[in-house]
């Protein structure tokens, strides 16, 4: 098997080229119908697997080589056990780490350990990611919807996971932009008083907030005389 080592965090790539190289192997146990003029013909490796992307058939596979593919490679599609035992023990840097995998009716399908592929992530290959910069790039508002009063301002019961969930990647932005130099602020800001801001600081999240007796019309002021006053707005030139 071809040795695919990457210094780059893991990656769709390198995995499925490894994958691939597993999967071919010495090329044995070809059928016939694989041959021209004596020689053997080879599906491309982009070709051998497919990335899943759709929820319900990420719920048991992340790659699928198709029974179509696994026909070409082998007689009457079926792996031999030392090309599966091959598959399943993928390492190398960059490659996902593999969970297990199966040959079921639609083709070999392989699932990655999702926990230790962010484990990894986390641990070492974002350190360019979380690298701070060392200059001021400017300023950038993350609205966020779910905290958008519909028409009441949310609270901790009526929050569903769908809109915590866009909460916690709109904070996770604003951290990330903020190590790159940029200036974040948040929209809305939320009573200072709210339930929804006491749950969001349980949770380690500093949201912006406002004096709770102030109207929605004192918080479009505040946010205009922001906007007029910010040292990036264009300014109007004298003919």
């Amino acid at each position: 098997m071809e040795n695919i080592e990457e210094s780059s965090p893991l990656r769709i790539t390198p995995t499925v080229r490894a994958l691939s190289s597993a999967l071919r192997g010495k090329r044995e146990n070809v059928p016939d119908s694989s041959r021209e003029h004596g020689d053997r013909i080879f599906p491309e490796p982009e070709k051998l697997w497919f990335k899943e992307s759709s929820a319900k058939n990420l719920r048991n596979r992340d790659f699928l080589s198709p029974t179509t593919m696994l026909n070409t490679l082998y007689a009457d599609g079926q792996v031999p056990p030392a090309v599966m035992s091959r598959v399943l023990s993928l390492r190398g840097s960059g490659i996902l780490p593999v969970a297990g995998g199966e040959v079921m009716g639609e083709g070999l399908r392989v699932r990655v350990d999702r926990a230790a592929a962010f484990k990894a992530v986390l641990a070492g290959g974002a350190t360019e990611y979380l690298k701070p910069s060392s200059q001021r790039q400017g300023c950038v508002v993350l609205n966020c919807p779910a905290m958008h009063p519909k028409p009441n301002t949310p609270t901790p019961d009526t929050l569903t996971l769908g809109q915590l969930r866009t909460v916690l990647l709109a904070d996770h932005m604003g951290a990330l932009l903020r190590r790159q130099g940029f200036a974040v602020s948040y929209c809305p800001t939320l009573p200072e008083d709210s339930d929804i801001i006491a749950f969001l600081r349980a949770l380690g999240i500093d949201w912006p907030t406002t004096p709770a007796n102030w109207t929605n019309e004192e918080r479009e002021e505040k946010i205009q005389e922001a906007l007029e006053n910010s040292v990036y707005r264009e300014r109007e030139t004298e003919k």
